[in-house]
């Protein structure tokens, strides 16, 4: 099945449309990464389908590492996952790192998502180590986990594109 997407940066009335890709927490996580977004430290974007409504959303950090991008958020909603919508996310993230005069993506991968991981893998990343990654979950509780690291040079030239 070939969907007609259309990956733009997330906009405030996009919110309400996310409560699919987490609980209240994350939501909120979302909306602080959009305040940074207006300072040039965040990027987000989503995929939307052509009714509007969101099929995907990720985000890339600039402020973690010199050099480098961090891509984080990413969801695809569970309906429409296995379809390319994460590697549109993904290649949309990457270009808005080499934009950012970066060369370098990152991504974390918890180390029980083997499915996400083996489409950073597809994609050209590579594992560099691993770390110990931490977000607020319901409860006002914080949940730990271990994630691998991987990371993808994306070279001074033109930004990736396609699949």
């Amino acid at each position: 099945m070939k969907l007609r997407l259309t990956v733009r940066d997330l906009e405030p009335g996009d919110l309400a449309d996310l409560d699919w890709s987490g609980g209240p927490e994350h939501l909120r996580a979302v909306a602080a990464a959009m305040q940074a977004s207006y300072a040039g430290d965040v990027g987000l974007v989503v995929a939307a389908l052509e009714n509007g409504r969101l099929a995907g959303m990720g985000a890339v950090d600039f402020r973690p590492q010199p050099g480098s991008g961090l891509l984080w958020m990413l969801a695809v909603h569970e309906v429409l996952q296995g379809l390319g919508i994460g590697t549109r996310l993904i290649r949309a993230l990457e270009r808005r790192t080499v934009q950012s005069g970066r060369s370098r993506a990152r991504i974390h991968v918890e180390h029980d998502n083997p499915r996400a991981r083996m489409l950073y893998q597809r994609l050209g990343y590579r594992e560099v180590g691993s770390t110990l990654d931490a977000w607020p979950v319901a409860g006002g509780k914080t949940y730990v986990t271990v994630c691998t690291i991987l990371e993808r040079d994306l070279g001074p030239g033109e930004p990736p594109t396609g699949t």
